[in-house]
């Protein structure tokens, strides 16, 4: 997969991210470190759903979006969907941003991407090029970047 950043520091998705295999047969993704940037953590979470590799899906996202991933479309993704030609924009900083569930977060941006969907079944998004978003937020200005909603709008 390319994976082109822009605006940051240039991210290759290679074989570091990914942690190898586990005994389901299921490749496993590297977490990034906890003080990574909002748009390595978007690479990682893309690797996850190439992957398959809902734990790590899971692991980077907040508790409400993990429990969307879980009701919504979005699941689906980790099961049949390839995104490829990833290219990862600069975070832009959300103010006023208001979460789904009521929480306040210490920061907020939207990380825009563009890559490139093929599902073997087309449940939401067609196949094809694609423009998309990921809003990632923290708790406190030093805390872990979390994904807590997507979509294009």
């Amino acid at each position: 997969m390319k994976i082109i950043v822009r605006g940051g520091v240039p991210l290759l998705l290679s074989a570091s991210l990914l942690a190898g295999c586990g005994g389901d047969g299921q490749t496993h993704v590297k977490l990034p470190p906890a003080g990574a940037p909002p748009q390595e953590v978007v690479t990682a979470y893309v690797a996850a759903i190439n992957a398959h590799d809902k734990k790590t899906g899971r692991a980077l996202s907040t508790a409400h979006f993990g429990k969307l991933e879980t009701t919504e479309v979005a699941d689906s993704l980790f099961n049949d969907a390839k995104l490829s030609d990833l290219k990862v924009s600069a975070p832009i900083p959300e103010q006023g941003y208001e979460s789904p569930d009521g929480k306040q977060y210490a920061q907020v941006v939207k990380v825009p991407v563009t890559f490139d969907l093929k599902q073997k079944t087309e449940v939401s998004m067609p196949n094809g090029p694609t423009a998309w978003g990921y809003l990632l937020v923290r708790e406190s200005l030093t805390g872990p970047w979390r994904i807590n909603d997507h979509g294009n709008g």
